[in-house]
């Protein structure tokens, strides 16, 4: 099966990934580095992938789901369905910060704090633990918290953060136990979480793969306080 993966949380990412066999192929990457003008940038980015890829029409979709900032999120999961429909095919949605867990699993880490900018001088984070090879367990929710907060919980609970940028609030890093993965949102791992999840529905696990974005909060021109996911 061909995958095509988009994350629009902070900057845009978007694949095509090979699932065959129990192997993962990640057939084409085109990324943007812009936290903005996500609407704008994001289709030509998908038909570059596609087209590095030699796909026409991918077998199935994977959108991040966030949370991440209203903008940028929205154009990611419209287009995911808009093209889910235009083409017939499934679409799964997936946590970006479990994805950014996965992939510091694939590492090594044990206890993983992953982490997303969300401005205003605040994070969103959760924390995972590996579960098998393919997947991670929620240990605590998504929430939205200042630095401050966190490292307060990384005091009492140490961890592996994993986040995008070696540049995301590197305080965080002083903390005794505490260690950075500079990850990605990449295909191979959005096709092999998506592909686990499926697995775990198929056995009768209450395991959702809905399209229902996480913003945490309302949208910057609508007050901007702190919300619990949707």
């Amino acid at each position: 099966m061909n995958f095509l993966t988009i994350d629009t949380s902070t900057t845009i990412v978007v694949g095509v990934c090979r699932s065959e066999m129990g192997q993962y192929t990640e057939l084409a990457l085109a990324t943007s580095d812009s936290t903005r003008e996500h609407a704008e940038k994001l289709a030509p980015l998908v038909k570059e992938a596609l087209a590095d890829a030699e796909v026409d029409k991918p077998d199935a979709i994977v959108v991040g789901t966030g949370p991440g900032a209203f903008t940028g999120l929205r154009a990611g999961l419209v287009t995911a369905r808009t093209l889910a429909r235009a083409w017939n095919v499934p679409v799964y949605g997936l946590s970006s910060l479990e994805i950014l867990g996965l992939a510091a699993a694939d590492r090594g880490a044990q206890e993983v704090v992953p982490l997303i900018d969300a401005r205003r001088r605040e994070v969103y984070a959760m924390r995972v633990r590996p579960m098998g090879g393919d997947d991670v367990a929620v240990i605590a929710e998504h929430s939205v918290m200042k630095p401050d907060e966190l490292t307060q919980i990384l005091q009492r609970e140490p961890a592996i953060l994993a986040a995008s940028s070696a540049d995301l609030y590197p305080e965080l890093d002083d903390v005794r136990g505490v260690e950075r993965e500079v990850v990605t949102l990449s295909p191979q791992v959005m096709v092999r979480l998506v592909e686990s999840r499926l697995t775990r529905q198929e056995a009768g696990e209450e395991v959702t793969l809905d399209t229902e974005p996480l913003y945490l909060r309302r949208p910057d021109t609508q007050g901007g306080s702190p919300q619990p996911a949707r």
